[in-house]
């Protein structure tokens, strides 16, 4: 994927010398479960993890640019909502390091994410969900103009539970939109 640039963040493809940014917030209890995964218990498990992030080319590593670190992932992926009628559907997840949360970077990052979809990737429709409880995420979709779509079920296999979900969404007519009344 194309590497993306905000005032403080770079949005790049993960690098096996991420290793150890990677595992460090990734091991830490109450990250993952924000995202339906369970925390790494090993830096091989994280190395497997990061392996897939490689070869998928689907995840951003989120790195800080006054640290140059590692602090999260955020993905563009293929996904399709089977009732919306949009042909190039795209979903967007992220996680964030425990250390970083509350500063803004996940908007920073989401909303260069949302750039880069409709105006690269061409896309009709972009996704963003997260667990009711989960309303930090809440307040980042809603913070980045998705509007709320529907609430569903989701299972965690990683976790071994069912949550329940809201689903957001924005379209590419809804982003124009909002570049156009923020002029």
């Amino acid at each position: 994927m194309k590497t993306l640039e905000t005032e403080r963040l770079i949005l790049r493809d993960w690098q096996e010398s991420d290793l150890d940014d990677f595992y460090e917030y990734a091991k830490v209890e109450g990250v993952g479960e924000m995202a339906g995964w369970r925390h790494h218990e090993s830096k091989e498990e994280s190395k497997n993890i990061l392996d897939a992030f490689i070869r998928e080319a689907d995840n951003y590593a989120i790195v800080l640019k006054e640290k140059n670190k590692v602090i999260g992932s955020l993905g563009i992926h293929n996904r399709i909502e089977p009732d919306y009628k949009a042909e190039i559907q795209r979903e967007i997840g992220y996680v964030l390091s425990k250390d970083y949360w509350g500063n803004g970077y996940v908007p920073e990052a989401v909303k260069a994410a949302i750039k880069y979809a409709f105006e690269e990737l061409n896309a009709d429709v972009l996704w963003c969900g997260h667990f009711l409880d989960n309303t930090q995420s809440q307040r980042v979709i809603e913070k980045c103009g998705f509007k709320y779509y529907k609430n569903h079920v989701k299972e965690s296999k990683a976790l071994g539970k069912i949550f329940n979900c809201r689903k957001y969404v924005i379209t590419k007519e809804d982003y124009y939109e909002i570049i156009i009344n923020n002029r």
